[in-house]
């Protein structure tokens, strides 16, 4: 009886590892056949597209008291920045350096509005009055960055990027010579950096990311209202939540 069970145990393992060697084999060859795309990351080059929506905003330094910021009728109180959903769209151009490490360049337009907001005394009424100064911009964006890939696992991989950019605007009134006009300059430079992952697909690559700008130039034009006086520096923040197709 001993004999005859320990013969019955041994030949159900014998059974189970067979079975579990099959499924083992099975699984494999199900995500080989799965797997995506297997050769899109060893392309030198591809091209592709990006949209997305952005957080355009100011970071704002300004005087110590701003209680001493007067015309004749009008005191500053506190300044700052509203910003509002605008709209990216990019072109993609991918150099394939290692198998970790690409060099982009995404050069494209981006759509954006920031409200500067003056909270002001009036000293003739005596009273508080808000004054908003409607900031538009139409970006051409010139980015180059290092793309730093993770391994690849099934068909997806995730990755960070860093690098700078340049950013012209076309819709700064610079220039325009006008008081109700809160200016910015025209030309900026700014270092961004992010993350994102990338889903391979059969004809395409899918992918999701985070981005942030810090612009590196004060972009305010002075002028002679109570409302640059203020503002000792103005540099261009953003957030970029956008989605590429490759």
């Amino acid at each position: 009886m001993k004999y005859t069970a320990q013969k019955w145990i041994f030949s159900v393992i014998l059974i189970a590892l067979a079975g579990g060697e099959v499924m083992s084999q099975r699984m494999y060859n199900y995500e080989r056949r799965q797997l995506r795309s297997p050769k899109y990351d060893f392309k030198i080059v591809h091209f592709g597209f990006e949209l997305g929506v952005n957080y355009y905003d100011f970071k704002i330094e300004h005087v110590s008291t701003l209680q001493n910021i007067q015309d004749i009728q009008n005191t500053l109180y506190s300044v700052e920045a509203q910003s509002q959903p605008g709209f990216t769209l990019l072109l993609i151009s991918d150099l394939r350096l290692t198998n970790f490490l690409n060099l982009r360049f995404t050069p494209g337009i981006s759509y954006t509005q920031r409200d500067m907001v003056f909270d002001v005394f009036n000293d003739q009424a005596a009273d508080f009055f808000v004054v908003r100064r409607q900031v538009e911009s139409t970006f051409i964006e010139l980015p180059m960055y290092l793309k730093f890939r993770g391994k690849r696992v099934g068909n997806s991989r995730p990755y960070i990027f860093g690098g700078g950019k340049y950013l012209i605007d076309m819709a700064s009134k610079e220039k325009v010579e006008d008081p109700r006009l809160f200016r910015i300059k025209r030309f900026d430079f700014a270092y961004e950096f992010g993350f994102g992952m990338d889903f391979y697909f059969d004809f395409f690559k899918f992918s999701p990311q985070i981005k942030a700008t810090y612009g590196l130039r004060n972009v305010m034009v002075t002028d002679d209202t109570i409302y640059t006086e203020g503002i000792t520096n103005l540099n261009t923040r953003a957030i970029l939540i956008s989605f590429q197709f490759e």
